[in-house]
């Protein structure tokens, strides 16, 4: 498993106690005091079932879900590119990520779209209800660690600095720290496959993860990550998020993401 979430690091330079220049414009947020819900959504522009999904997370981000109790993600997975159309989001970390997920919990399948909360899936997103109650059971709880990112935003790299300490009874090995840079407000007009004709738009669409980073022995972490900015890339349509995850049954817990600031 632990070979797996490897598999999704990207390329990125990590700096252990490097100080970051004082010149740089920085912004920060800090994690509340109970668990925020991390929403993950798999999903392809190859796939004809995944634009009313897209649709679903882009809208609910926008209007009613509150950022300090929901982080919504969505990993463009590249096993659809065989059929016809190549997303140009999608990335084959992703899909492993996501077959990583589905074997810790006791399947062989991966589709999309896909929906996880907190590292679980649930089949029933698009019920309102279900949806509700899932989120309304995390964000009940206390949060087992406190999170912390401070977002240095320079021309063609972010900076990002990430600190906490967990006080939750877990063996710090087995947790897992990602750092995920994201982008909204992206489209594209696609040409082949099972959405040709169709112009599709997307949020919070992940561009780069990192991950996953280390704790120390007394569940202390701080790491600098700096991520080099992709071709497309808007700043004031981008942001970053962090979770912490466990390794061995991939449930998240807590996240914390953090919009682009004003230049």
């Amino acid at each position: 498993m632990k070979t797996l979430l490897l598999a999704m690091v990207l390329t990125a330079a990590l700096i252990w106690g490097h100080p970051l220049s004082a010149e740089i414009t920085d912004c920060t947020t800090t994690s509340p005091y109970t668990r925020t819900a991390l929403v993950e959504l798999y999903t392809s522009e190859g796939c004809n079932s995944c634009p009313p999904a897209d649709r679903w997370l882009s809208r609910q981000s926008a209007q009613d879900w509150n950022p300090r109790q929901i982080v919504a993600l969505a990993f463009h997975v590249d096993y659809w590119d065989r059929l016809g159309w190549k997303d140009r989001f999608a990335q084959p970390a992703f899909s492993t990520r996501q077959r990583a997920l589905a074997a810790q919990q006791g399947s062989r399948t991966v589709y999309t779209p896909q929906v996880l909360v907190s590292g679980r899936s649930l089949s029933q997103w698009r019920w309102p209800e279900a949806f509700q109650q899932r989120i309304a059971d995390i964000t009940a709880q206390p949060a087992p660690v406190d999170l912390q990112i401070e977002l240095f935003q320079k021309p063609e790299q972010w900076q990002i600095q990430t600190t906490g300490q967990l006080h939750a009874t877990v063996t710090q090995s087995t947790i897992g720290i990602f750092v995920a840079v994201y982008q909204d407000k992206l489209g594209s007009q696609v040409i082949a496959g099972e959405n040709a004709g169709e112009h599709l738009r997307h949020d919070r669409v992940v561009r780069a993860l990192l991950g996953p980073l280390g704790l120390d022995p007394n569940g202390h972490f701080s790491h600098t990550v700096s991520i080099s900015l992709p071709d497309g890339f808007v700043p004031q349509n981008a942001g970053v998020a962090v979770f912490l995850q466990q390794i061995q049954d991939g449930e998240v817990l807590q996240a914390l993401a953090l919009p682009a600031c004003p230049s």
